[in-house]
């Protein structure tokens, strides 16, 4: 909702810099291969999101005039690519969307209004354990994200009998290429690994749009209300994940087959069930050495 014509071309350019920048000086991991083609992620997420806050009134005019609905969930999904580039960062792209349906008063009006966000935004990811020798069955993570969203608004006035009538904005420009404004975002997140490739991953984010390109640095600024704050909202997503490489590497007869999470993982469970079955062969009268 910034309104800014040349909005996307300039954060791409940003994003095409700071990533030749991380993939020419940073260090790459040393999991499987230190190849730019290998140590991708592919993430896939489903579940809720809220918007937390109104548009500010100057802009109400691109969205047909009529705020959004505050505070009502709606179904948002996630996408997002990944490459890894030490044993605890990762950088990326991430495409999210998000829909919610909800009433809204305004003016001694009632509306039911539909609002739908795009967002596409640059990614860093950073692990709390180590991804370089094996990825541990349980890791936390932190990232932060900047870009760009864009958003459309379709109200609807509900009439005192209860019938409903279309609204049509002023200016037109209820459009998701005209409505859009810089993204700033926090998260947090959990991995559970299944298998060397395959995971579950789940996450919370607070995000905030602004109409200054200047504060796509200023994360603290998601955390209160300022003068260039547009819009804040939130979202709690649930998906899978997949690490791939694009490489091709030579299998050799003399090594061990499987990787070292495999190991770990393998060695994990065996360890849970010879402890369940040695609790269960034990006497109720057996009492364990000091």
């Amino acid at each position: 909702m910034i309104y800014h014509p040349s909005l996307y071309i300039r954060i791409l350019l940003c994003f095409v810099i700071l990533s030749i920048s991380h993939f020419s000086f940073g260090q790459a991991p040393k999991l499987k291969s230190t190849s730019w083609r290998d140590n991708w992620k592919i993430e896939l997420k489903t579940g809720f999101g809220a918007l937390l806050t109104d548009v500010p009134e100057k802009y109400l005019d691109r969205i047909n005039n009529v705020n959004i609905p505050k505070n009502v969930p709606g179904v948002t999904g996630i996408l997002s690519f990944r490459k890894g580039l030490t044993p605890h960062l990762e950088m990326g792209y991430q495409f999210d969307y998000m829909q919610i349906n909800g009433n809204v008063e305004q003016n001694s009006k009632n509306y039911n209004v539909r609002t739908q966000t795009l967002g596409n935004s640059f990614l860093v990811l950073y692990n709390l354990k180590k991804t370089d020798v094996f990825r541990p069955r349980f890791n936390y993570f932190g990232y932060y994200r900047i870009g760009a969203v864009s958003l459309k608004n379709d109200p609807v006035e509900i009439l005192q009998d209860g019938s409903q009538v279309s609204v049509a904005g002023s200016s037109g420009n209820n459009k998701y290429q005209t409505n859009v404004a810089v993204i700033t975002g926090l998260g947090i997140g959990l991995n559970y690994q299944f298998t060397n490739n395959l995971n579950i991953v789940g996450s919370f984010d607070l995000n905030r749009s602004s109409d200054a390109v200047a504060d796509i640095y200023k994360f603290h600024k998601i955390f209160y209300h300022s003068s260039n704050t547009v819009n804040n909202y939130s979202s709690i997503a649930v998906g899978l994940c997949y690490s791939f490489n694009l490489s091709k590497r030579k299998k050799s007869t003399f090594t061990k087959a499987g990787t070292e999470t495999d190991k770990r993982l393998i060695q994990s469970k065996i360890s849970r069930e010879k402890g369940n079955r040695s609790k269960t062969t034990l006497s109720i009268w057996y009492k364990p050495k000091n």
